[in-house]
């Protein structure tokens, strides 16, 4: 990776229980918007309450940085990410291969989703709240599964 990462552990050796929990640092960005920042002894914490800073999906990658200025480096929510809205340039050249291929599955997924929807839409004899319930579903799987960079999309 080209920048300092964590990326969220497989099997947590940690239990909520045992968290020390803190009140992390809020810093404000350029946009006006407040940001959470855990010292790195918090780490249990922060993946406990860091989210996507793009979608609002539980992160799989938060950035380090030092935003107040003190020479100490902390967990920034403003560089927090899940696995779609990571950015692709981010990663190795290997990782960037996987990723693209899981963002092509991804995609493939997703039209056959809504092609199942659609079909099942078209075959049924209810058409009133089916259609509505359906019309909803498939809005939200568009939504939720589309890749955040349509462009880091690829067929291989």
């Amino acid at each position: 990776m080209s920048h300092a990462y964590r990326e969220r552990p497989s099997q947590p050796n940690w239990k909520r229980d045992e968290i020390d929990w803190a009140a992390p640092r809020q810093w404000k960005g350029d946009d006006g918007g407040l940001w959470l920042c855990w010292p790195v002894a918090s780490e249990p914490q922060m993946w406990e309450q860091a989210m996507c800073h793009a979608c609002g999906r539980p992160a799989r990658w938060v950035g380090l940085a030092s935003p107040f200025g003190d020479g100490q480096q902390y967990f920034a929510e403003f560089d927090s990410w899940c696995y779609w809205c990571f950015p692709r340039h981010n990663l190795t050249g290997e990782a960037q291969r996987l990723a693209c291929h899981a963002d092509w599955a991804r995609q493939q997924t997703v039209e056959e989703c809504i092609r199942l929807i659609d079909r099942f839409r078209v075959e049924t004899d209810d058409a009133g709240k089916a259609d509505a319930a359906l019309s909803r579903l498939a809005n939200e799987v568009r939504h939720a599964l589309t890749p955040k960079d349509e462009a880091a999309v690829v067929a291989l």
